[in-house]
């Protein structure tokens, strides 16, 4: 791009979320914009990182400066209240995972050499897999018949 082009071209800000597109102001910078809703556009600038001191000053809190904004107040009650998505089960790994407990109980290491283990999976990973599944709110009782 010549340096005409350049200067004309100005780069357009795509703001996905409504708390911040309400109160975002398109003719300032977005260092100006994070400063006026109270974020940080740079970690490094706000937290520094320091040099190894005394033991004694490893225990010190950290101050906060400033009393929390509206913006961030907005987004910590968007957070707490953000529903968490649940993995899903494919209904083959279900399938497997319930012939596993059938014949091992909690047993991994057991279902680890097993031969119907064929992907042979650890028995940690199998541990994990066996949780997700029993903590799964999916309904498989139609692929369990079979087993």
């Amino acid at each position: 791009m010549g340096q005409k082009r350049k200067k004309k071209h100005k780069k357009i800000v795509k703001i996905m979320n409504s708390t911040l597109s309400k109160r975002w102001d398109h003719s300032k910078t977005l260092k100006q914009n994070f400063q006026e809703l109270g974020l940080v556009s740079d970690v490094n600038v706000a937290l520094p990182i320091q040099k190894k001191k005394k033991r004694e000053d490893d225990n010190e809190k950290m101050e906060v400066e400033k009393s929390p904004t509206d913006v961030v107040q907005e987004f910590e009650t968007l957070a707490a209240n953000e529903v968490k998505k649940e993995r899903r089960i494919a209904p083959g790994e279900a399938h497997f995972v319930w012939k596993l407990i059938q014949k091992h109980g909690e047993d991994y290491k057991a279902m680890s050499k097993d031969k119907d283990n064929y992907y042979q999976h650890t028995p940690k990973q199998l541990k994990r897999k066996c949780e997700a599944f029993l903590r799964s709110s999916q309904d498989f009782s139609e692929y369990l018949k079979d087993a």
